[in-house]
């Protein structure tokens, strides 16, 4: 294990990058020795391709960090972590092809750049493989069950997050309530159990995998409504797919579901009343819906939720050991705050 030596209760930024940038290297290893020279290429060619556009890793480094917080070794966690950022990717090839999404991390989607049948496929041999290596991990692990079938239920939520997304395309009115569900499956669940594994990896008492769970189902939230924010807000460069795709595709976005509820008449209300009857708007409409949201307080509101879930999730880790991990989950709610990509 290498040493990363910190303040007591302060993380120094250039040490902690440096740590981070070590465990994405570390993962990124596990990633590929799981497919590397596997045949046919028709099958593994997508997967080299989706892993080589890099990425924040922040599953896998959540685990990493869990794993630690409980007293673990952190490098032990990485291949778990690297499990469950193969499952998250695995999620993402086929919900592109749900979405019809064009573009992933500034790329064209797996879908686009060979075909929907080979994205199906490479999507499901990630499935498996994501599964082979995690009971490679967790064989020796008296927690290894407890593991497994999370990871399971993790996967099976994702689904019908995923579900209700679709069925979210059919309805005129998606309540907050409904949103808030399909966001904690769909996008909450696997960072939830990214941060558990980790704890479990480390065999953390009830109490300790109560407090990862809180942390990271707050983070989840924070991260999908942030999500929201940029793809509405960022630009085409920073953030690898377009300005407002979520509103071209008529996604129920936090927005839509927040501007249901708070405009109730007059210009405003047609406006949004057209873009859920339409299923969506066009890209020249875009500036009309920001200006929409900023004028009733709907973009304030977004970012508001963010922090106050960030808030809570930072309030989670008072449970955890005061350590390098606990700081270094810290460090990734602040970050979640003010992201940018």
């Amino acid at each position: 294990m290498h040493s990363y030596p910190m303040e007591s209760n302060t993380i120094n930024t250039q040490q902690f990058n440096d740590k981070l940038a070590s465990f994405r290297a570390l993962i990124d290893e596990h990633i590929t020795d799981s497919y590397s020279g596997a045949r046919p290429a028709t099958l593994y060619d997508p997967i080299e391709y989706i892993f080589s556009a890099g990425g924040k890793r922040l599953r896998p480094i959540l685990t990493m960090l869990a794993c630690e917080s409980i007293g673990g070794d952190p490098e032990q966690a990485a291949g778990c972590g690297a499990a469950l950022e193969i499952l998250h990717n695995f999620t993402l090839v086929h919900d592109d092809i749900m979405d019809r999404s064009p573009l992933r991390r500034g790329r064209e989607t797996v879908h686009v750049k060979w075909d929907e049948a080979s994205a199906i496929l490479s999507g499901d041999v990630m499935m498996g493989i994501a599964y082979r290596l995690l009971i490679n991990e967790i064989k020796d692990s008296p927690r290894g069950m407890e593991i497994m079938s999370r990871f399971t239920q993790g996967l099976i939520d994702v689904c019908e997050g995923q579900a209700h997304d679709l069925e979210f395309q059919q309805k005129s009115i998606v309540s907050m309530e409904e949103y808030l569900t399909m966001i904690e499956m769909k996008t909450a669940r696997l960072i939830e159990l990214s941060a558990v594994i980790g704890g479990l990896y480390a065999n953390a008492t009830q109490l300790q995998v109560t407090a990862l769970n809180t942390f990271s189902y707050h983070l989840g939230i924070a991260f999908q409504v942030q999500d929201d924010v940029l793809d509405l807000l960022s630009e085409n460069k920073e953030f690898g797919k377009l300005t407002g795709q979520d509103l071209i595709e008529g996604k129920k976005s936090y927005f839509i579901v927040r501007a249901n509820e708070v405009i109730k008449e007059g210009p405003d209300a047609e406006f949004i009343n057209t873009y859920i009857n339409n299923k969506g708007i066009s890209k020249e409409e875009i500036p009309l819906a920001i200006d929409i949201f900023k004028r009733h307080g709907i973009i304030e509101d977004a970012i508001h939720a963010v922090q106050s879930h960030i808030g809570a999730a930072q309030s989670a880790l008072s449970m955890l050991p005061e350590n390098d991990g606990t700081r270094g989950l810290e460090v990734i709610a602040q970050k979640m705050a003010v992201r940018t990509t």
